[in-house]
């Protein structure tokens, strides 16, 4: 059996997002934007911060895939629609921020294309479980329990609890 705790509702969330778009409306005033979502949780993410922007802003998904290999984890990009980034600011959106590996990957992928800049937008941010030298730039929340965390596009395979408009911890008994 799981109990379900609400670790911030709908309305926390929403009210949190506002205040992260305006900050990043601010920082990139008239400048060409691109945010590329990291499948399948950044979605919800996704659409309620690029809805906050008081001006248009162009977005694009991708998929990156880890799985363990001889000299540590391998990581590959699994899908991309038709990002383009070139002489753009992109803010690479992900649900939750752990190790940075696969923001990392993707950094380096994208910087090919050379984009005016990269940074990270997380929705949850957890630095103290970094492995490698990264940073988000925004993050919408810092402080949240340990444990899974579902709702709000995050936790597939859970049964119903994806689609929470809020985020819980599932605490496991």
């Amino acid at each position: 059996m799981s109990d379900l705790r609400v670790v911030y509702d709908s309305d926390q969330i929403q009210k949190r997002i506002g205040e992260i778009a305006a900050v990043i409306a601010e920082d990139y005033v008239d400048q060409p934007l691109v945010l590329v979502g990291i499948l399948k949780g950044s979605a919800f993410f996704l659409a309620d911060l690029a809805r906050s922007f008081p001006r248009p802003v162009d977005f694009e998904f991708v998929d990156v895939a880890q799985s363990p290999g001889e000299r540590g984890e391998v990581v590959q990009l699994t899908y991309a629609t038709q990002v383009n980034v070139r002489d753009r600011h992109v803010l690479v959106l992900k649900d939750v921020v752990h190790s940075g590996i696969t923001e990392n990957y993707l950094i380096t992928h994208l910087s090919q294309q050379h984009p005016r800049s990269i940074e990270v937008v997380a929705f949850v941010d957890r630095p103290q479980l970094r492995r490698v030298n990264l940073a988000a730039k925004y993050s919408i929340f810092t402080d949240v329990p340990d444990g899974f965390l579902v709702g709000y596009g995050l936790g597939p395979g859970r049964d119903h609890y994806t689609n929470r408009p809020d985020l819980c911890v599932l605490e496991e008994e």
